[in-house]
């Protein structure tokens, strides 16, 4: 009986797929096509300005309705359900833009010559949890704002 060999699984490397010996010492192995990249870096970009966009405009209708909400709002029941959509809206628009940033800062980093580039020097002097722990605070700061007018 002849002894099982081993699987040996070769990788082509041509001119147009390559690995450079920094991803396989990073552990990115192949590296994804820069097109497809830059179009996942681009969709997340708009994911981000979308939530940005639901953010203001769900707060700015929550400030008409405190405004000229008059005598309906001293019912405990309506205070509870616009303090529960200021928090739980605010806390999913936090989660779902700073998710969004990771993934754009992660694309970002995938393409090539990106860390050489002027926008790529800049962002490495000022890490992604700046902009992280500046969301966290705005949007705490706007709830808390929102809570209290309530209240």
């Amino acid at each position: 009986m002849a002894t099982p060999q081993p699987a040996v699984i070769t990788i082509p490397i041509t001119s147009e797929k390559y690995v450079r010996w920094w991803q396989i010492a990073r552990g990115k192995g192949l590296p994804m096509d820069q097109q497809k990249t830059l179009e996942m870096v681009r969709t997340r970009a708009a994911d981000i300005r979308m939530i940005v966009m639901s953010f203001t405009i769900s707060h700015v209708g929550l400030m008409l309705v405190l405004g000229f909400g008059g005598a309906g709002l001293a019912d405990s029941g309506i205070q509870l359900s616009l303090a529960t959509f200021i928090v739980l809206g605010s806390l999913w628009c936090l989660a779902f833009m700073d998710d969004g940033m990771q993934d754009m800062m992660a694309g970002l980093s995938d393409l090539d010559g990106f860390e050489a580039s002027a926008m790529g020097q800049r962002l490495a002097k000022q890490p992604i949890i700046v902009f992280r722990i500046v969301n966290v605070v705005v949007v705490a700061l706007i709830v808390i704002a929102e809570l209290m007018a309530i209240y």
